[in-house]
């Protein structure tokens, strides 16, 4: 027989089934990963990756405007930051649906050695909050510490969908999930769970979400680790406060206290060679005091600390307005809304007046009475003011002879508190001689200002006079309005202040008793311009374009370093 290839011959039935078999088994390879995607372990795998990369990325975008707001306020720091959330989960998506076919490895060891570093960076960015303003410092700092952690999440999560073949469908619903939900469900203690904190808490469970665990790499984060032990001013701990105050003592400030609150960064501050001290939270003061020195009672004979803004004493002129009967300090109940440092109940208090002061945040009231002596004989309710006055006002319990609001504004303010809806329920808590004093900060060109005017206007029927607490600039008309309405009809007039209404402040001498030629005439009193609770999201705009010019100004209250350093 002559040699070469040798075949077997099969039969037809033979034939078929062998090619078949062998048909099936490539059939198999191909088909086996897609062929149940929604198996249970290819979900649990899913799940188990995705739902914590979606859960950083959406605690990364409230981090991320929590750090901004000390050194750029809270309102700037939100400008367009919900669509930058959208935009940059969809760029993620995208990025992986194009060009991640060139590789397969998990991009999650490298995140992890980026947000550990993120702290540093911050750091070293805010120091040209300054020069940069509020708009470009927020949109450089914001991008570098927030969504070049985003776009690569999202990318991650991507990848990992594509066990599910679901990564093209998800891309938009988790880039609206992220920028419109999940950011209010993800923060939570905040005075234990601080930004800083939680940024390396984020790096860190990257790390431990990454299938792959190159530690080589993972100890390239050490250095940030000890940075932030030991010479990052923003990381909350004693010796890091010491360390604020290292930084602050050569150009003479020093921080008494902070605290992360329910409102933001809360901190008292000192300055050690003018000799005063201020309420800070956020990027705005809430109020301060210059201090009483032995050589500020020898030579210039003053008797208690001082108010380091006028209108917080202009506000106290509620007493001085002529009403009928007349209302007498024993027998007074005074509501005072928004804490501060104190100093309007503190004068209340003074006068013998039973005093309940509405604040919002524990830590403000912490400090008002740890550093500005806010006394213990009055009524604390620390409960947002909306809901208590709807209560209050449901129940008609208690009215009040004198009611001062003074919210935190400048931008910023919470215009629930400035609706009709609101200022309808103080007057109601009001007794029939009752008198109201009302602060609001602003610009008064703007519509928002105007309409909140005339809301405070109607809903007292008219009965209202508002003053600015200082001369017009000849810059930018930005300013504090003291509105004082009476709940019977009637013009608004205020008796002569005597030596008790001072309180032995010098200060109260000038400013206690408005000016007549700080008065400006309510801009309009059309009925149909007032603030509604359905109006609120319509004046967003002016709000931004409030907090941008506050954040000017507090720049001259404060120096740039005394901000940066928190």
């Amino acid at each position: 027989m002559a040699k070469g290839r040798q075949s077997v011959r099969l039969r037809q039935g033979q034939r078929k089934a062998a090619d078949d078999g062998v048909n099936n088994d490539a059939e198999d390879a191909v088909a086996k990963p897609d062929e149940k995607p929604f198996s249970t372990s290819n979900i649990y795998k899913v799940l188990g990756l995705t739902l914590p990369l979606l859960t950083i990325a959406a605690l990364n975008s409230v981090v991320s405007q929590d750090v901004l707001s000390p050194v750029y306020g809270r309102l700037p720091a939100s400008v367009n930051h919900a669509e930058a959330i959208t935009a940059t989960v969809l760029l993620g998506f995208i990025w992986r649906h194009f060009f991640g076919g060139a590789h397969e490895w998990s991009i999650l060891p490298y995140l992890t050695l980026w947000a550990f570093y993120k702290p540093v960076l911050d750091l070293y960015l805010m120091q040209y909050s300054g020069k940069l303003g509020p708009i470009l410092g927020c949109i450089i700092t914001g991008f570098l510490g927030c969504h070049t952690l985003i776009i690569p999440s999202a990318y991650a999560v991507a990848h990992a969908l594509e066990v599910l073949n679901l990564q093209d469908r998800l891309g938009a619903i988790a880039s609206y999930a992220i920028a419109r939900y999940m950011p209010t469900a993800a923060v939570w203690a905040p005075d234990i769970f601080t930004p800083v904190k939680l940024q390396y808490l984020m790096g860190l469970t990257y790390g431990l979400l990454s299938p792959s665990k190159p530690y080589w790499m993972f100890t390239l984060g050490l250095p940030s680790l000890i940075h932030a032990f030991l010479a990052n001013p923003h990381f909350d701990s004693p010796r890091n406060l010491g360390v604020l105050n290292r930084d602050l003592a050569v150009h003479n400030w020093t921080v008494l206290d902070r605290q992360w609150s329910s409102t933001g960064y809360v901190s008292v501050a000192e300055s050690l060679d003018l000799g005063y001290r201020v309420l800070r939270c956020d990027h705005s003061l809430l109020g301060g005091e210059w201090l009483l020195t032995d050589e500020r009672r020898q030579k210039e004979g003053w008797q208690v600390n001082e108010p380091i803004y006028a209108v917080f004493q202009m506000l106290e002129a509620v007493r001085l307005i002529i009403v009928e009967p007349a209302i007498f300090d024993s027998s007074a109940q005074a509501l005072v809304i928004g804490l501060g440092v104190g100093t309007a109940p503190k004068a209340m208090i003074a006068h013998g007046i039973n005093t309940t002061t509405v604040e919002l945040d524990p830590a403000v009231h912490h400090f008002a009475k740890k550093y500005f002596e806010l006394p213990d004989e009055h009524t604390v309710v620390l409960q947002d003011a909306v809901s208590w006055a709807a209560a209050a006002s449901a129940t008609q319990t208690q009215h009040y002879e004198y009611i001062i609001h003074d919210v935190f504004t400048g931008g910023a303010e919470p215009l629930s508190l400035f609706t009709d809806t609101f200022v309808g329920h103080l007057r109601s808590l009001l007794t029939a001689n009752g008198v109201v004093a009302i602060n609001y900060a602003g610009r008064l060109e703007l519509d928002l200002t105007k309409r909140v005017l005339s809301t405070i206007y109607n809903t007292f029927d008219g009965h209202c006079k508002v003053f600015r607490d200082a001369p017009k600039p000849d810059t930018e008309d930005f300013m504090n309005l003291i509105i004082f309405c009476r709940n019977s009809p009637g013009s608004i007039s205020f008796r002569e202040p005597t030596a008790s209404d001072y309180l032995g402040s010098k200060s109260r001498k000038h400013y206690l008793l408005p000016k007549s030629e700080y008065e400006i005439p309510f801009i309009h009193n059309d009925t149909d311009a007032v603030l509604t609770r359905d109006k609120i999201g319509q004046y967003r705009k002016d709000q931004e374009d409030s907090a941008i010019g506050h954040w000017y100004i507090m720049r001259k209250v404060l120096p740039d370093v005394v901000w940066e350093m928190w």
